[in-house]
């Protein structure tokens, strides 16, 4: 079996996926068709060279899902698509959103929560977990508010709503430490987006305060930009690290494939996960992020079975759920 197949009838995890970044563009057609302006035409995701580009993407899904229907529709076929590519385990992060007169943060969590309940039916092949994200640059008030949603949320629904993705801009706002730290409390666990920008102070804030995960870390290593104090201060902490290979390079937070982060934590035994960020903005799945690893790092196949079973016990999911998913991770054959 060749690295592709491989890699694609491989049982994956998915750990970091952002909900309105995973949105397929055919996805995006039924929207502008629920919408009734379907004569539009969708950026061509394979062209875009920058960020910025990629950014139209986030702008045109939010405005096609401004109803409670609209978000229905997108999280069940971001979860059909991820079943298709064989991924068994999903985390979906989003923040809740507001509508002036057409939806409100309740609703649109709802809503998700609603397809993902639907999805056990229609795809019965994927567990589907939900983390509230808190976007920095929106504010504290605004972060208080989604967190108290959160809370609020994970008591009605707490087999579905797990935990916390703390994310945005992180050359705006902060960590809100305080506030994660109500979310611990009542069990639901953190993941943190770190140094996706230098910023040494607040690196050790946050590994300080010792999140479940942590997204990215793409400017730990001192030969990217970090520091030999924050990269022991991680290794010692063993917090599992989500990597995402295609968004960093197409984000430009790396300069290439071969320099990513993944090489220093991997060899380090650092532990990792591979996911995919937002495989709508940048045209991906879980299968093609695993692709990568295997040809840019010469990984074999065992060492990527292992990378998907390690991912398991790094989840959000139940201990009773984490055996299931190794059992089917485990009886796949490399060899195939």
């Amino acid at each position: 079996m060749d690295l592709r197949s491989f890699c694609e009838a491989l049982p994956k995890i998915e750990l970091h996926a952002h909900l309105n970044g995973s949105v397929s563009p055919q996805t995006l057609k039924k929207l502008q068709k629920l919408k009734g302006n379907d004569d539009e035409s969708i950026p061509d995701i394979e062209m875009f060279t920058s960020l910025k580009e990629c950014f139209q993407m986030f702008n045109l899904v939010h405005s096609l899902t401004d109803t409670p229907e609209a978000v229905f529709l997108a999280t069940c076929d971001v979860i059909q698509e991820f079943h298709d590519d064989n991924v068994i385990y999903l985390e979906l992060r989003s923040t809740p959103r507001s509508v002036k007169g057409q939806m409100t943060k309740e609703e649109y969590i709802e809503a998700i929560i609603k397809a993902i309940e639907t999805c056990k039916f229609k795809t019965p092949g994927i567990l589907v977990k939900l983390l509230i994200s808190v976007n920095r640059k929106d504010g504290s008030a605004n972060a208080e508010e989604n967190i108290k949603l959160a809370i609020k949320c994970h008591g009605e629904h707490p087999m579905t709503i797990v935990g916390i993705d703390l994310s945005g801009d992180p050359t705006e706002g902060e960590a809100y430490i305080k506030l994660l730290q109500d979310c611990r409390d009542v069990g639901l666990k953190i993941a943190a987006h770190c140094a996706e920008v230098p910023n040494e102070e607040e690196v050790i804030d946050i590994l300080n305060f010792k999140p479940d995960r942590l997204g990215h870390c793409t400017n730990i290593h001192p030969n990217l930009k970090g520091t030999e104090k924050i990269y022991k201060m991680l290794l010692d902490s063993r917090i599992p690290v989500e990597l995402c290979l295609t968004s960093n390079m197409k984000c430009k937070t790396v300069a290439s494939i071969t320099e990513h982060q993944f090489a220093y934590f991997y060899t380090e035994k650092h532990p990792v996960c591979i996911s995919t960020d937002d495989k709508g903005v940048f045209n991906t799945s879980l299968s093609a992020e695993f692709q990568l690893a295997g040809k840019h790092f010469g990984l074999d196949n065992e060492e990527l079975k292992d990378l998907s079973l390690s991912a398991v016990e790094y989840s959000f999911a139940t201990n009773e759920e984490k055996c299931k998913l190794s059992e089917k991770i485990r009886l796949f054959s490399c060899s195939k």
